[in-house]
């Protein structure tokens, strides 16, 4: 098992590394979008936390910023239908903390947003999870994802008393009429009104 991965970055694309490590082997990594871009200049030492997934037909390496990230995606490769590229897609959709909030409220749609789950992928996620990530640690303060506006909205629902998770769920089915109707881009006051409606 490659469980860390520590070498030069020389090569990198959306959702892939190449790490070449001291002893002159070169790496290809599997990465959740968006860490690639968060890494250091080519040329820079990496370190990786890694998972290797051995297939009948190939054998492919993921790597993560944390250990803690590198075990949520274990996680999720545990319900079925869930493999090691819809795993990787979740956690590069969403950030693992709100993947696990996610998991924890039974909140089925904020998994849906990831392209590749459907609602009965989300479910069975839920189902089996849901009360298997209390090990990964208190989540309850980490940031909101996405932008400035969400996280705005979410804080403002909080500051009326509501639970964060609810303040979370509203915003996220607000955010989703927003885009189903062609118009996501609102002021966080706009987006604390149409939240309101879900809560």
């Amino acid at each position: 098992m490659i469980r860390r991965l520590r070498g030069e970055l020389i090569g990198r694309a959306e959702g892939v590394v190449e790490v070449l490590t001291g002893d002159g082997v070169g790496y290809e990594i599997g990465v959740p979008l968006g860490l690639a871009g968060r890494l250091p200049p080519e040329g820079s030492e990496v370190e990786l936390h890694t998972v290797l997934v051995v297939r009948d037909d190939a054998f492919e390496l993921f790597g993560f910023e944390t250990a803690r990230d590198r075990e949520l995606f274990q996680r999720l490769r545990v319900p079925s239908g869930v493999g090691p590229r819809l795993a990787l897609a979740i956690l590069g959709a969403l950030r693992p903390e709100r993947v696990v909030r996610a998991i924890r409220a039974k909140d089925h749609r904020t998994l849906q947003t990831v392209s590749g789950v459907g609602k009965k992928t989300a479910e069975r996620i839920v189902i089996e999870l849901a009360d298997k990530l209390d090990d990964l640690g208190d989540v309850g303060d980490d940031p909101v994802s996405g932008d400035g506006v969400a996280a705005a909205a979410v804080q403002a629902l909080r500051g009326l008393g509501y639970p964060r998770s609810q303040s979370e769920k509203a915003v996220s089915r607000a955010l989703q009429g927003l885009a189903q109707a062609g118009d996501p881009d609102v002021g966080a006051e706009e987006l604390v009104r149409r939240a309101l409606r879900h809560v």
